[in-house]
């Protein structure tokens, strides 16, 4: 049976087999930001496909089935003609994905012209040697589909495919704190998923995680343990994977929730060698904290930064002078980090406050502290 759905426009979709924007809909796409409460909702047509597939076995049509696909046809009509209408109010009537659609449709139309031939509804239709019904009504679903999530996309702003509205954060754990081993045993980082302040790591598939290292060797970064994509809510990193003592783990969740749309959001943990301490002493470590995360659009990387010294598990950050604290920023510009790195700013100071004029492209920050 159908689901009907109403489009607050004074139509009525029918909507078992389709894909269709579900929501207040505006008259103007410049109104397409305040739509955030649009869903785009696909409903399966695997129902639909196999009641086709029964249809042709025989490659007979009986009256009684032509009822059926007459219905199906009206109803795929409709939601095309308003599709149409939505195509061109956001101007896209020359584009490939409504050609298809289109093309499509026109495919499928000539086959039911003839199977549903008003003069012959009463009547069986031998379609021996006529296209596959299936396939066409599958073509058909298929770019219809592309083209809803394209309006889809128009009608909230999300152009590029990604849905910012689900708040999602990505935390990086690590087996070892904030160091790393030197003699080289192991530390594992572990990726833990919040969506909307819930833990929901273990409902999404280990494919949706992906890893990569930011360092000051952004070469060697792009390389990191070969061409291969590391994938996994969990990867194990030792003394050997740090640059200079030092280095970053990101990790990237996406996950597609359908063909074009999908969530993402970034997690980081920095990490840096062990520092061992006299003998008899524990070690020293260096902890960087942001108070605005660690990753920033382009023009957005307003945070304050603070460095924290640990002594074994001791914060001895408040016995040690500003003085024996610089900071370092590495990015694909080497003149303006010596400058940036030799400023006042970046000497002599335990906190500091970072804006987008200390950003030049993809910069990673480091604490240095003269013990």
């Amino acid at each position: 049976m159908s689901t009907v759905v109403d489009d607050r426009l004074g139509k009525t979709i029918y909507a078992d087999n389709i894909k269709l924007i579900n929501g207040k809909v505006q008259k103007r796409p410049i109104d397409s930001l305040n739509k955030a409460g649009l869903k785009l909702l696909s409903v399966d047509k695997s129902a639909l496909y196999e009641k086709l597939k029964d249809m042709g076995v025989d490659n007979i049509i009986t009256p009684i089935e032509k009822r059926s696909l007459e219905r199906e046809w009206d109803n795929l009509t409709s939601s095309k003609n308003f599709t149409l209408q939505k195509v061109t109010e956001y101007g896209i009537g020359e584009s490939d994905v409504v050609a298809a659609v289109l093309t499509a449709y026109d495919e499928l139309e000539n086959y039911l012209n003839i199977v549903l031939d008003p003069t012959q509804m009463s009547e069986n239709t031998d379609i021996t040697g006529m296209e596959n019904i299936t396939t066409l009504f599958e073509t058909y679903y298929t770019a219809k589909a592309t083209l809803d999530e394209t309006l889809f996309r128009l009608e909230t702003g999300m152009l590029n495919g990604m849905d910012y509205r689900t708040k999602f954060n990505v935390s990086v754990l690590s087996s070892t704190g904030i160091t790393v081993p030197l003699d080289g045993s192991p530390s594992t980082l572990r990726v833990v998923l919040y969506q909307e302040g819930v833990e929901v790591t273990d409902e999404y598939l280990e494919t949706d995680f992906t890893w990569s290292r930011v360092s000051e060797d952004r070469v060697a970064d792009g390389t990191w343990r070969g061409d291969n994509s590391i994938i996994g809510k969990s990867i194990i990193v030792n003394i050997d994977d740090l640059v200079y003592g030092a280095a970053s783990f990101m990790c990237t969740f996406k996950h597609l929730y359908s063909d074009t749309m999908y969530f993402s959001k970034y997690g980081i943990a920095s990490l840096s060698k062990e520092v061992p301490g006299k003998d008899g002493e524990d070690s020293v470590s260096v902890q960087i904290f942001s108070s605005n995360g660690n990753l920033f659009r382009d023009g957005q990387a307003y945070t304050t930064m603070s460095a924290t010294v640990w002594k074994g598990d001791e914060d001895i950050t408040s016995q040690l002078d500003a003085s024996l604290f610089s900071w370092e920023r590495t990015s694909g510009d080497v003149v303006a980090d010596t400058a940036w790195n030799t400023s006042s700013k970046a000497i002599g100071k335990k906190i500091i406050e970072i804006t987008p004029q200390d950003v030049v492209g993809r910069s990673v920050f480091a604490c240095h502290v003269d013990i």
